[in-house]
């Protein structure tokens, strides 16, 4: 879906970029020329994207940046396999953002602290800076980012007879988790009341994943990791987090929230009309349309709240992020490219045709958000509610154990013995690091 969605976005006219950028061309690239003649060399799956920003980037300073294309569930493993033998091969390092302490940790990321004024990070949103920073150091600049959004079928719910006035909310007058369950349960029940069906009153799109899951347990006020990033023991055994999981799981149970279904499959659900609302990003909009639903299907609103926990909301956020491999040859030139790609007007060519959200709020232009309206509650969440994931260099063990964990209580598992367990595993990985 994905990639469907580049190619589509590539087809666009690039006449709608935003070339104001966070800080300006001139500002961005200002004292930044550099000789002709380097080659640089990234691996991404945004190929068309970059290809776009890299040929004005070379028309304006003469630095080639060559692309390598590969599919995005493979960018991780194969730069892991580069990386860990010091090859230079890469110049150019696009990590998934969470995975950036873990990069640190392991010597793979160079600081950009010398292609960056402190101006121009402060323009990134807070919880994207937060994210590429570790102990300190600016080490990865956010290409985009990412929000949760709850979207609905209008079709169904006028078929059910449920009437409900979503323009009535706002970020700061959410629908409550417990009045949608209600009216799922209602809808569902006047659609499917015997579930031959096979409908679901909602769905989750990256179910089973900590960018979604444990933002439940966030919005309860539970924290991800220890202030200090060196346990969860206390943290995801907290109250907060058994009272979100519990919530959950009873649900799955009553079959208002889908057992057995990936996250695929969910989104594909909602695109086939077999589920009511569906808890995903931001840009899945685009997706949407890509299926052939019109705003006429579908409709969206800002991601839930809690009772009891309105002033606590905590939606997803970032994305891939940009960095220098320590290993390069050409670090100075790949620290200037990083910056265009990010703060500069490299950004404003990327942003439209790789379908992403902005990593700061002077990004959200009137372009942007025509042809996805959905930006404009995305925006909203950037200022207010984001809630980065953990951040930690065992960052992949804590999202293996915690995506483990979800899908075990999706399935009936204990919740304390879940959680006890995978308490225990994470934090046998962390003390790996804190050695």
């Amino acid at each position: 879906m994905k990639r469907r969605m580049i190619a589509m976005l590539v087809g666009m006219s690039l006449a709608s970029a935003v070339l104001t950028g966070c800080g300006g061309k001139e500002e961005s690239q200002e004292g930044q020329s550099v000789e002709g003649g380097k080659t640089l060399k990234i691996l991404t799956h945004y190929d068309a994207a970059f290809a776009e920003a890299a040929k004005k980037y070379e028309e304006e300073t003469g630095v080639h940046v060559e692309i390598e294309q590969t599919a995005y569930e493979n960018i991780g493993d194969t730069l892991e396999v580069v990386l860990s033998s010091g090859s230079d091969e890469y110049d150019l390092i696009m990590a998934d953002g969470p995975n950036t302490s873990a990069y640190v940790s392991r010597g793979y990321l160079e600081p950009l602290t010398t292609y960056f004024t402190e101006e121009e990070k402060k323009c990134f949103s807070p919880e994207l800076l937060k994210q590429g920073t570790v102990n300190g150091e600016f080490y990865a600049a956010p290409l985009g980012d990412s929000s949760t959004v709850l979207y609905y079928n209008k079709n169904l719910l006028k078929e059910a007879g449920v009437e409900v006035d979503f323009s009535q909310y706002t970020g700061e007058n959410r629908i409550t988790w417990e009045e949608l369950t209600k009216i799922a349960r209602e809808a569902v029940e006047a659609l499917d009341p015997d579930g031959s069906k096979g409908l679901y009153g909602i769905e989750i799109g990256q179910v089973s994943s900590v960018y979604q899951m444990n933002l439940l347990a966030n919005s309860m006020g539970g924290k991800n990791i220890s202030d200090d990033g060196k346990t969860v023991k206390g943290v995801i055994d907290s109250a907060q987090w058994k009272e979100a999981i519990t919530w959950y799981q009873g649900l799955v149970e009553e079959g208002i929230f889908s057992r057995g279904v990936s996250g695929l499959e969910t989104y594909n659900n909602f695109y086939a009309g077999k589920c009511i609302f569906e808890w995903m990003t931001a840009d899945s909009y685009t997706f949407c349309l890509d299926a052939d639903l019109t705003e006429d299907d579908f409709g969206w609103t800002y991601q839930p709240c809690f009772e009891g926990h309105e002033s606590e909301v905590a939606t997803g956020c970032g994305n891939w992020a940009l960095g220098v491999s320590a290993f390069s040859k050409n670090k100075e030139e790949a620290g200037k490219f990083v910056n265009y790609m990010t703060y500069g007007e490299g950004n404003d060519i990327f942003l439209p045709i790789s379908g992403m959200g902005p990593n700061a709020a002077e990004r959200y232009s009137d372009e942007l958000t025509k042809k996805n309206p959905v930006l404009e509650i995305a925006k909203y969440e950037a200022e207010h509610t984001a809630c980065v994931r953990a951040v930690t260099p065992a960052f992949n063990e804590y999202s293996a154990a915690l995506s483990t964990m979800w899908e075990d209580v999706r399935n009936g598992a204990n919740i304390d013995d879940a959680l006890g367990s995978t308490v225990d595993q994470i934090d046998s990985a962390l003390g790996e690091y804190n050695e």
